[in-house]
C-alpha cells in the first residue's frame, strides 16, 4: 500500500495547526478558558446577568478554536498511527477510511484558518 502521500498530508495538517495555535496563542487561550469555566462554575457569577453572559460568550469562542486546534493535533497523531498499522497489515479498507478522517481534518483545519482571517 502506498501511504507516503497520506503521510504527507498528516504531516502538513500538523504543521499548519502548529502555525495556528501559535496565531490563536493556544496555550494562554487554552489557561483563560479554563478560568472562565471556574468562574462560570460559581453560583455568585449568576448574580450579575450582564458578566454571566459575556463569560458564556468567551467560553463559547475559547472553547471553538482550542477543542479545534486539539482535536487536529489528536486527529492528525492518531491518524498517523493508525495509517502505520494498516500499511504494516496490508489492510486497504482501513487505510481507505483513515484517507476520509484526514480529508475531514482537512476540511476542519481549512474552517479555522478562514476564522484566523476574521480574527
Amino acid at each position: 500500500l502506498e501511504i507516503n502521500p497520506l503521510l504527507q498530508k498528516l504531516k502538513d495538517i500538523e504543521a499548519r495547526t502548529d502555525v495556528l495555535g501559535g496565531i490563536f496563542d493556544f496555550d494562554n487561550r487554552k489557561e483563560r478558558l479554563a478560568e472562565v469555566e471556574l468562574e462560570l462554575a460559581e453560583p455568585s457569577v449568576w448574580d450579575d446577568p450582564e458578566r454571566a453572559q459575556e463569560l458564556g460568550r468567551e467560553r463559547a469562542s475559547r472553547e471553538g478554536i482550542v477543542h479545534t486546534i486539539e482535536k487536529l493535533a489528536t486527529g492528525a497523531s492518531d491518524a498517523g498511527d493508525l495509517l502505520e498499522m494498516a500499511s504494516a497489515e496490508d489492510d486497504a479498507e482501513t487505510v481507505g477510511e483513515i484517507e476520509s478522517e484526514i480529508g475531514g481534518l482537512e476540511k476542519l483545519l481549512e474552517q479555522l484558518e478562514v476564522r484566523r482571517m476574521f480574527q
